[in-house]
């Protein structure tokens, strides 16, 4: 009895582990940037999330693991404590100028943290340099008789197992949209001298700018003059060189952008403070709106996205780009898209399927900025995404993946996706769950448009009662209720006047005869071909069919498909509401009243 209790004991206890394993894989796979997951990176991490603030110091060495539980840092806090308590600016806590760095403009602002030298391997030298950097200022602070934050000692004052954490309601990530680079366009043409606020320095402009002064902000490397240049139409993302991390001849990208950003902001801060003291004599505080944000949240917070009507209102950002462009992978000897020649070793041709015409401009409006689907650089598609994919430039996604990938936004087919679960699309789609099907291939893939844009007529509404009837009776279920009226032609209309107002939904509704049927009609390719559209009473039984548990019942049917339709696309009736559909039959009882009113039994 004992051996077995205690064989019993074991295996609990093993198999809680198993159970603890997969668990904590499970919640790596939903939440990698958990502390304890983290990486050896010296740089501090930040948090997506809504409920968090954005600055996680976390910094291991070349520990395994953290001692104490990470620091969650409010920038914006500190930032506002010390302008009110001692006025001062960034240099208070950031090296502002570093000379010793290899930067091309040395005028740059660097905002190092800490001030003070240390090895990012050893997790000592880095608990000292942060502790210089911020108990010093807290001490100075006491010692003025101000409030502050804790002293040594008292580790569990910053070091918080359950910090106190201020809902947000932004995003973290900041969001550069066509508007703001207008913006930005427009305020760098008063600059004035202009150089004074170039992010690099010593940048050889060889084309005409337009007068738009682009160089400030944008260049590119050239490795034969070993020198940055400005040349007009090949302006990129600053992603495109800077990366998360530093490189030989690049700082990451977070660096560039807060030495570009802000320092810039500064520089036209302390200019117009400098003017208006000449002017008034005396200093004076000048609206942040003329120099932009230098807090956090001002660049880094909650932005309301862009209509395309007001994305259309932005003057349009050109690069060279066509308004119409032919998508193909074609060999660079090949000047046909419709017949390409095979590539030597394998058997099938290059391109299997017809060019794609791409309207370029009609689809600008539809993004926030060129980064919704150019997500590393302006280049090509094709420059990173070869035929079979390039790991080392196009993450191993070839052409043919980068355009039909359903679960990346920067894909053709994956954005598409994104957009069905737009309030007005989700009634049918949310049904149509399945993989594209073959027939939607031909609405993309026409073949060459020779640079003429092409658009689809809206569709038009549907008159033939005999085809569309206008009224179905639903009364087979018929009890306690009357039968369910359904409007049919009038909401067959309304979801054909709703395609009709997107120019996606008019491409691929209008190609197929009753393409918005199916999204009720879900099985009509199963029928027979006299049978176009099939009755719900086609496939779903009144009562349970025990060979299809999976399959719902004809109630569940109806209820499912008209209520799911009115859920997602935020329609009356809603689901309790019985009677707007189906009226009720005379006076209802409820079982406890049915009961009642049974006679006893003698």
């Amino acid at each position: 009895m004992c051996d077995s209790g205690a064989k019993r004991g074991r295996l609990m206890q093993a198999t809680t582990r198993t159970i603890l394993i997969i668990l904590s894989g499970f919640l790596w796979t939903l939440f990698p940037n958990v502390p304890a997951f983290s990486d050896n990176s010296p740089q501090s991490s930040t948090q997506n999330s809504s409920t968090n603030p954005p600055i996680l110091i976390s910094h291991l060495g070349s520990s395994p693991r953290l001692e104490r539980p990470p620091v969650v840092f409010d920038h914006d806090m500190h930032t506002k404590a010390l302008k009110q308590s001692k006025g001062q600016d960034c240099a208070i806590c950031h090296i502002v100028k570093d000379a010793s760095a290899s930067l091309s403009n040395p005028e740059v602002k660097v905002f190092k943290f800490p001030k003070s030298a240390f090895d990012p391997t050893d997790k000592t030298a880095i608990m000292y340099a942060y502790h210089e950097g911020c108990v010093s200022c807290h001490r100075t602070l006491q010692s003025e008789g101000k409030k502050s934050g804790p002293d040594i000692g008292l580790c569990g004052k910053c070091h918080k197992k359950r910090p106190e954490v201020q809902q947000t309601t932004w995003a973290w990530s900041p969001i550069f949209n066509y508007a703001r680079h207008g913006k930005h366009v427009e305020a760098v043409k008063k600059l004035d001298p202009a150089t004074e606020f170039a992010i690099a320095d010593k940048v050889q402009v060889v084309s005409d700018t337009s007068g738009n002064r682009c160089e400030l902000c944008h260049h590119q490397y050239d490795e034969k003059q070993k020198k940055l240049i400005y040349k007009k139409d090949t302006e990129n993302s600053c992603q495109a060189c800077h990366k998360s991390k530093d490189e030989k001849n690049a700082r990451s990208m977070q660096k560039v952008a807060h030495s570009a950003c802000i320092g810039c902001h500064m520089k036209l801060a302390e200019k117009a403070k400098a003017e208006t003291t000449s002017q008034q004599g005396s200093s004076s505080t000048t609206s942040q709106n003329k120099f932009g944000p230098f807090e956090c949240k001002g660049c880094h917070g909650e932005h309301k996205e862009l209509t395309p009507e007001e994305i259309m209102k932005v003057p349009r950002l050109v690069r060279g780009q066509k308004d119409v462009m032919d998508l193909a992978l074609v060999l660079p000897d090949n000047t046909s898209v419709e017949m390409p020649k095979e590539i030597p070793g394998i058997q099938s041709p290059a391109v299997r399927m017809k060019a794609v015409t791409f309207n370029h401009k009609a689809h600008e409006p539809r993004a926030q900025f060129c980064n919704a689907c150019h997500h590393n650089s302006l280049e090509k598609c094709v420059n990173c995404h070869t035929q079979t994919g390039d790991v080392k430039k196009g993450g191993g996604i070839s052409y043919e993946r980068a355009f039909h990938m359903v679960t990346s936004n920067q894909a053709c087919i994956g954005c598409h996706a994104q957009k069905k679960q737009d309030q007005k699309c989700a009634g049918c789609h949310q049904w149509l769950t399945g993989p594209t099907p073959s027939s939607s291939c031909p609405v993309c893939h026409r073949g060459p448009s020779n640079g003429k844009a092409i658009d689809v007529p809206p569709m038009p509404l549907f008159q033939d009662k005999e085809k569309v009837p206008d009224k179905v009776v639903m009364k087979l279920l018929e009890k306690e209720f009357k039968p369910a009226e359904f409007a049919h032609l009038k909401i067959v209309n309304k979801l054909v006047t709703i395609s009709n107002e997107s120019s996606l939904a008019r491409w691929f509704h209008s190609t197929r005869e009753q393409a918005l049927c199916a999204g009720c009609h879900h099985r009509s390719e199963f029928q027979q071909a006299a049978v176009k559209v099939p009755k719900c009473t086609t496939c779903h039984n009144k009562t349970v069919d025990l060979a299809s548990l999976g399959k719902p019942t004809l109630m569940g049917a109806y209820h499912r498909q008209c209520i799911g339709c009115h859920g997602s696309m935020k329609q009356k009736p809603t689901a309790l509401e019985c009677a707007k559909c189906h009226a009720e039959k005379g006076e209802i009882k409820t079982a406890l009243e049915v009961i009642s009113h049974v006679p006893a039994n003698k």
